[in-house]
């Protein structure tokens, strides 16, 4: 147990007056002011809308010993002397450092890997994970599914949490002696300063394309989010850059050669890329080239992006001291992400393919689509939508991307939160030429249904957009929906 004063000394713009409480042991950390533990530090944290520290008196009568809030929050609501509330000039540093010192600097304990870019995260990470697990390795993931280790698994509330919850798991993960973990980090949480007092061992970029403009306005700040993981103050080893992907080639001119392994699909000049590539109903086989030499390989994942993805994991794993040919003999009985290209299918000689993917951004779609038109004979079905309260500029082009690739295009609502279902058919379909005829049904359970039934043998099924989401969000309030579930519903139908 450490003291509260201990906790606050050398933590920038923090002011404490000599309260007795500076003398006691805090127990735990917490940002919401309704669960506080006896003896914990209460975390106000300022919000979009709310500053949180103005809740700090129902953090005090909820068994916080302390709180921490932000000299507004404490002008507004001004504290007795009995109180013991501590102001922060800069709330989201001394957040990030508390926690971090709190938890005995977990990072610093684990070869830490983060992965941040639009799309290929999860995969990305799935794989590192796995290759680190298959060189007995015992290995962390924290990420949008779920923070897991052996022996562990909680499902995930965010992509990466705040502060406090993030060093608490990264010091859980430790304590239960894993030596890695593999970490995925959003732009929110990089502009939010949720990773600030991590060291990372190395860090991997997969790409950037659009999504998030309602938070970073611009593609230039959403770059610059991502971009603050390969500073130095987080990134202590290498860089893992897509050369294909313009801003990954922005990094790469911003880093010294020596702190980078570049990779790419089909740009030989990377330090990883393939070649004599074949595309095949179970996946893709050919060559790897590496600094360590050539090897073959078979891969079970689906579609071209998905290579990329396996190229960052390879080189991450190289970095990290495993040997490339012992992972591309491991890659063949790896098992597919959740919700990422998953196949749904009830009967060994079913008729039609239906793949659910988390795709939700132009370019994820895009790819997914054209990962799938390989593997079907027929017609491709795309199912889609886009979320509710959020960047209402790509609904358009994703519209024209679903009419354009796909034989058959189904719009239909994703989360549409507190947004009129209607009003987000409308933004896609302007994308769409009306002599494409897209099937529009905003119940989105009817509208696999329909795609599902609409199928001809040979035929395909891409269900886009909410991937492993077991849930949909109407309004404010979520209620259960699997695509997974409702695709397997409407193939039994379909049978019977």
């Amino acid at each position: 147990m450490t003291t509260l004063r201990d906790l606050l000394a050398d933590i920038p713009g923090v002011q404490a007056s000599n309260h007795p409480h500076l003398d006691q042991s805090i127990t735990a950390l917490s940002t919401n002011s309704h669960a506080c533990p006896t003896g914990s530090l209460f975390i106000g944290m300022p919000g979009t809308r709310v500053d949180g520290g103005e809740f700090w008196p129902s953090a005090l009568e909820a068994g916080a010993m302390a709180a921490l809030v932000t000299p507004q929050a404490l002008a507004k609501y001004p504290a007795p002397a009995t109180a013991c509330v501590i102001t922060a000039t800069d709330m989201v540093t001394a957040c990030a450092q508390i926690a971090a010192k709190f938890y005995g600097y977990p990072s610093q304990a684990l070869k830490l890997v983060g992965v941040t870019g639009t799309n290929g995260k999860t995969t990305t990470s799935h794989l590192i994970e796995y290759f680190l697990q298959a060189s007995q390795r015992p290995t962390a993931l924290l990420g949008t599914l779920y923070t897991r280790w052996p022996g562990f698994q909680q499902t995930a509330l965010h992509t990466t949490p705040f502060a406090p919850e993030l060093q608490q798991q990264l010091g859980a993960a430790r304590d239960a002696g894993n030596q890695y973990a593999v970490m995925e980090v959003s732009s929110h949480a990089l502009a939010q300063g949720r990773v600030k007092g991590c060291e990372f061992a190395c860090a991997v970029f997969t790409n950037l394309t659009q999504d998030h403009l309602d938070f970073h306005e611009t593609m230039e700040e959403y770059f610059a989010a991502k971009a603050l993981l390969f500073e130095e103050h987080y990134l202590q080893g290498r860089a893992i850059l897509n050369r294909e992907d313009p801003y990954g080639r922005k990094l790469i001119e911003r880093l010294s050669p020596s702190q980078v392994f570049t990779y790419a699909v089909n740009d030989n000049k990377a330090d990883f890329h393939t070649r004599d590539l074949t595309y095949g109903p179970n996946g893709v086989q050919g060559t790897l080239v590496t600094p360590q030499g050539a090897f073959p390989f078979i891969s079970p994942l689906v579609g071209q992006f998905n290579l990329a993805n396996l190229l960052a994991a390879l080189a991450a794993g190289t970095h990290l001291g495993l040997d490339p040919q012992a992972m591309l003999q491991a890659l063949p009985h790896f098992v597919a992400v959740p919700g990422r290209m998953e196949r749904v299918q009830i009967q060994p000689d079913q008729d039609i393919s239906v793949i659910v993917d988390y795709a939700h951004t132009p370019d994820s779609l895009e790819n997914a689509i054209k990962a799938f038109r390989p593997f079907v004979k027929g017609r491709l079905i795309c199912v889609f939508g886009c979320g509710g309260d959020r960047d209402r500029t790509k609904r358009p082009i994703m519209g024209q991307i679903a009419a354009e690739l796909a034989d058959i295009a189904v719009v239909t609502s994703d989360n549409p939160r507190t947004e009129d279902p209607e009003q987000i058919l409308g933004d896609i379909l302007t994308g769409i030429a009306p002599e494409k005829n897209p099937l529009v049904l905003a119940d989105r359970a009817t509208a696999i249904r329909q795609a599902i039934r609409e199928a001809r043998p040979g035929d395909g099924v891409l269900i886009a957009g909410k991937g492993h989401e077991d849930y949909q969000i109407l309004g404010t309030e979520k209620v259960h929906f699997d695509d997974r579930e409702q695709a397997r519903a409407a193939l039994e139908l379909r049978l019977s």
